[in-house]
């Protein structure tokens, strides 16, 4: 009788801690959450997709995993109970949490054509791993798990850190890495992938805006909403380089009149003048109505 009592007591016992704690250790559990469950469709994905969603989001220590599974044994029982859980609030992964399998003696100073010493930049800025490797466990589709150089730029050029490409590079980039035409052409591949220009233009206040924030005077001609098609015809890669086309200049070039518009549109233009001088001068309303003897 005795020994029932004692395997009753056991089974309770894991019934009521210790599969609840099995349980909250898992992905499966983590993915369950609406919150999460993009995250952990990336995490699946990915090169840790091995390694548990508590060995990388609940802090490093013995305390903090008690602390972490005490809430969570909680809210498993207040969701069976039918009452409020308790929130959890995500972790970004701490240093620590990486140095579990990453140690900073094992990783070389020189990676590929990069020279990157991570213990002078953890101990000199106090970054963490993830300020840098931010879409290595969670990439989002297409997105590329190395680090992009647009991190690099938040203190190399900003921050007095050393800017020359030597620096960093092993073998410095190529200087003309530029097709001869790009000043007419980058506007595009701009506005396609601006992270790609930042990778080495860094600062885009500092070197888009010397140009693109300076439009060349005959914008401000009050006219150049009328005139400015010739140039455009000319070079159309000079006005794509800071516009549209597909958005911006077809909300006047894409627009259709009826067949019959001539002869229609006089009521309308009554009515609301300005909508017309949207796309039309009034120099060209008044030359046609001259011509055909009307009389605005």
């Amino acid at each position: 009788m005795t020994a029932l009592v004692v395997v009753g007591f056991v089974a309770v016992v894991a019934v009521i801690l210790v599969i609840p704690v099995w349980a909250t250790d898992t992905p499966t559990y983590c993915m369950s959450c609406k919150a999460t469950r993009v995250a952990g469709e990336q995490w699946k994905k990915s090169s840790h997709s091995t390694v548990t969603c508590t060995a990388c989001h609940v802090p490093s220590g013995f305390g903090n995993a008690i602390k972490w599974r005490s809430r969570e044994w909680l809210n498993v029982w207040a969701d069976y109970l039918n009452v409020p859980r308790s929130p959890s609030v995500g972790q970004r992964p701490g240093n620590a949490n990486c140095l579990k399998c990453h140690t900073l003696k094992g990783i070389p100073d020189h990676i590929g054509d990069i020279r990157m010493p991570h213990q002078v930049h953890v101990n000199l800025r106090n970054l963490s791993c993830a300020d840098c490797h931010d879409t290595v466990a969670h990439p989002k589709p297409g997105e590329k798990t190395t680090v992009s150089m647009a991190v690099c730029s938040m203190c190399h050029n900003t921050e007095g850190a050393p800017s020359n490409c030597a620096f960093c590079h092993i073998t410095p980039p190529a200087q003309n890495v530029h097709p001869k035409d790009y000043m007419q052409t980058h506007g595009v591949q701009a506005l396609a992938n601006e992270q790609a220009c930042l990778r080495c233009h860094h600062n885009k206040a500092q070197f888009c805006d010397a140009c693109h924030a300076k439009p060349t005077p005959d914008h401000f001609s009050g006219t150049w909403r009328y005139t400015h098609g010739a140039t455009a015809k000319k070079k159309p890669l000079s006005c794509t380089g800071c516009h549209d086309a597909k958005t911006f200049c077809a909300q006047c070039h894409l627009v259709n009149h009826p067949s019959d518009w001539v002869t229609t549109h006089g009521p309308i233009a009554a009515r609301s003048g300005g909508a017309c001088l949207v796309c039309h001068p009034q120099a060209m309303c008044d030359a046609c109505h001259k011509q055909r003897g009307v009389t605005p």
